[in-house]
C-alpha cells in the first residue's frame, strides 16, 4: 500500500542560512503566529504522517505559522 503526502514549509530560517536581522523581522511581520518556524516543526509533521495518520493519503499540509490562511 502506498500513501502519498506533503508538506508545505513556510518560512523556515534554516540556521546555516545567514540573513540579516531586519530581513528576519520583515519575514516574521508577515507570519500570523508572529514567529519564525523551526527545522523540527517540519519533522514533527513528517513524524506525523507517518507514525499518527496511517489512514491519510493525498494531502498537502502547510506548516507555515498561518502565513496561507
Amino acid at each position: 500500500k502506498v500513501r502519498v503526502n506533503a508538506v508545505s514549509p513556510g518560512a523556515i530560517l534554516w540556521p546555516e542560512t545567514p540573513i540579516e536581522d531586519v530581513e528576519k523581522e520583515k519575514i516574521i511581520s508577515t507570519i500570523p503566529m508572529g514567529k519564525r518556524g523551526h527545522p523540527t516543526d517540519i519533522a514533527r509533521t513528517v513524524r506525523f504522517f507517518i507514525k499518527e495518520a496511517p489512514y491519510v493519503t493525498g494531502q498537502v499540509l502547510a506548516v507555515d505559522g498561518g502565513r496561507t490562511l
